[in-house]
């Protein structure tokens, strides 16, 4: 088990920050999580953590870094369809299925803190705090995976790039990793293109169009939100889908 002034505690205080809706269930959260945490892992960036359909029993919390969910093709191509920041559980899908649902990679050095969950009933008569955590963030990936279809089968260009900035500056906010109105991030170009299922052509005409309406300014490991106000008009964005309270 992990000391008082040991890593776990900003993870999990993360952790609890973004699930307000659990209520009183916050505390015994944090002592389920700091009584079954054992291994801190490092990962270098760009390294696979979970491949798709690989078995794996432990939970890991993010304490800090970038980590990518993606499905890939035969080809080379892949779709990135979420994101992992400080203070997000990974392996959830395969801790109560037996096997991961997507390649999860290291988009950043990442760090995680090892969780060895039990299974079955144990896990939620014994860890109802953990167990309340694993159903809030399978609800969460639910619901961003629903908003990602409707953004890559509705949404055009500019509605797709300006709900993503607007899902980025919440998520990040909901932890305390906004900087004023920037976003710090490790993203590229091509990145965006596999998130939101465009050409990097596409991503590059957007960003420039947000910056000609000074809306949205990219820049390598940033970007500034000029007019935050009018990029969730543009995407019709509502926070109420990622559950931050």
């Amino acid at each position: 088990m992990y000391r008082t002034d040991s890593p776990i505690d900003k993870a999990a205080e993360l952790l609890r920050r973004k699930m307000t809706a659990l209520n009183g269930l916050a505390d015994v959260l944090v002592r389920d999580v700091k009584a079954l945490a054992r291994d801190r892992v490092e990962i270098s960036a760009n390294r696979p953590i979970v491949k798709e359909n690989e078995r794996r029993s432990q939970l890991y919390l993010v304490e800090s870094g970038w980590v990518f969910r993606s499905r890939g093709l035969a080809s080379g191509r892949r779709q990135i369809v979420n994101y992992a920041l400080p203070g997000d559980i990974l392996c959830a899908d395969s801790l109560l299925f037996k096997a991961s649902s997507f390649d999860l990679t290291a988009r950043t050095a990442v760090s995680v803190i090892q969780i060895e969950a039990p299974q079955g009933p144990e896990l939620f008569e014994r860890h109802p705090g953990l167990a309340a955590a694993i159903a809030w963030t399978m609800g969460q990936e639910d619901s961003i995976l629903a908003e990602r279809v409707v953004s890559l089968g509705r949404r055009d260009s500019l509605e797709k790039l300006s709900h993503a900035l607007c899902e980025l500056e919440a998520r990040l906010s909901a932890i305390g990793l906004m900087r004023g109105k920037t976003i710090e991030l490790p993203l590229n170009q091509e990145d965006f293109a596999d998130i939101l299922g465009i050409s990097v052509i596409h991503v590059n005409r957007t960003f420039r169009r947000l910056s000609e309406e000074k809306i949205a300014e990219y820049r390598k490991g940033a970007i500034d939100l000029l007019d935050r106000g009018r990029l969730a008009e543009i995407s019709g964005f509502d926070p109420a889908y990622l559950h931050l309270g």
